[in-house]
């Protein structure tokens, strides 16, 4: 993405784009990278030696909706992804499922997760003797209310079993898990850091709604 832009991908990427390959040079000098880029205020392009007003209004406004694309683009790029139910007996309803899972996964309904800056999106996929069509939900940020991380001892193993409990209102579709409604329950392995993430994007959204 832009951030990553080196000083000569900002002058061929953008400067170029935008018509103003006539400050290459000044770019070039001042070593400014996509990171830097994307810091660039008008006192900053004076001291570079963009002297035409007009041109360092353009610069700036085309600035502006570069960081409104870096913004919409943070927002989805994928913080983390998994599929549910997880391998192992410690995630399975029973021993069918288990070994369901390791040999015919296509043959339980599966959950693909993956949560973004934006919210949490999940793929329901069901059997492959089902001919339904996947559904996908989505939980915006703006809607999520409290969650719960719980682990228990997993009676039929020695292992423990972690669960993400999110409460928000109503998804888009109908949750077949089980929960009850505006309950979604993320039970996987990684359920402990998948709170940390969901609770570090949730509250970065709040910050931007607020």
């Amino acid at each position: 993405m832009f951030a990553k832009w080196t000083a000569e991908e900002v002058c061929s990427q953008f400067l170029e784009r935008i018509e103003f390959s006539y400050l290459t040079e000044n770019f070039t000098v001042n070593n400014i990278s996509g990171k830097v880029l994307l810091m660039l205020e008008e006192r900053n392009l004076v001291e570079m030696g963009v002297n035409v007003i007009g041109d360092r209004l353009m610069i700036l406004s085309y600035l502006k909706l570069l960081k409104k694309k870096k913004i919409e683009a943070d927002k989805m790029a994928t913080l983390w992804s998994g599929e549910t139910p997880a391998a192992g007996l410690a995630y399975s309803e029973d021993c069918g499922q288990c070994c369901a899972r390791m040999f015919c996964p296509c043959c339980i309904t599966r959950k693909m997760w993956r949560i973004t800056g934006q919210g949490i999106f999940y793929r329901v996929v069901p059997p492959c003797s089902v001919f339904t069509t996947v559904r996908q939900e989505y939980i915006d940020f703006r809607f999520l209310k409290d969650m719960e991380l719980r682990s228990r001892n997993n009676c039929a193993c020695c292992c423990k079993t972690h669960e993400l409990i999110m409460y928000a209102e109503q998804a888009s579709g109908e949750d077949d898990s089980g929960a009850a409604p505006g309950e979604y329950e993320l039970k996987h392995p990684e359920a402990t850091k998948v709170e940390g993430i969901v609770r570090t994007a949730w509250s970065n959204a709040r910050l931007v709604a607020d």
